[in-house]
């Protein structure tokens, strides 16, 4: 537990940092503008396509993210993610997890495509065991505004690779892929 505190700390502190530097809040190339500037949250709902050396159903994904453009090109963002493997058998590996994003930003006029980074922690817990790794994220995407000028339909497929290697099913040290959709909502105005 004192290790996903610790981690959770420093990615907190790892995104105060690039969010409120200097250096990341002028403009890298003038005819890149910062769309929208405030903070947003976004909350997302899909599948996780398992590694084949897993040999599972597909799970289902939530992830919560928080999160702010920098600039006319670079979005940060804070997420915590949850998923849950079927096995048929209900075996009961689930993942939860923590991670810091950096989105590359192209706007367009009807939609925003990106792409991210990420790292972070994962927590795999199983009836046979349970534990923490790191885990490195890269991913596509896009959002669509829905509802006027402030609500995003955003779709993501990514890549979530996990450096566990327990020798436990699904514990080997392996990559998913991910498919989810989502709403994206500023907060203020």
């Amino acid at each position: 537990m004192k290790v996903q505190t610790k981690a959770i700390r420093v990615l907190a502190c790892c995104l105060l940092c690039v969010v409120f530097s200097p250096a990341w809040t002028q403009s890298l190339n003038p005819e890149h503008r910062l769309e929208d500037p405030r903070w947003y949250w976004n909350l997302n709902y899909g599948l996780v396509v398992p590694d084949d050396s897993l040999q599972a159903n597909d799970a289902t994904l939530a992830d919560v993210r928080i999160g702010r453009p920098v600039n006319g090109k670079w979005t940060v963002e804070m997420e915590y993610f949850r998923d849950r493997y079927d096995f048929d058998i209900d075996y009961g590996l689930t993942h939860r997890g923590i991670g810091i994003n950096f989105l590359q930003m192209n706007y367009e006029p009807s939609w925003n495509p990106y792409f991210l980074l990420g790292i972070g922690l994962i927590h795999h817990r199983s009836p046979q065991d349970r534990g923490n790794n790191g885990v490195f994220h890269v991913a596509v995407g896009g959002s669509w505004y829905l509802l006027g000028d402030n609500v995003r339909l955003r779709a993501e497929a990514r890549l979530r690779m996990d450096f566990n290697d327990t020798g436990l099913p699904g514990q080997n040290g392996w990559g998913d892929g991910q498919f989810t959709l989502g709403l994206q909502v500023p907060l203020g105005e």
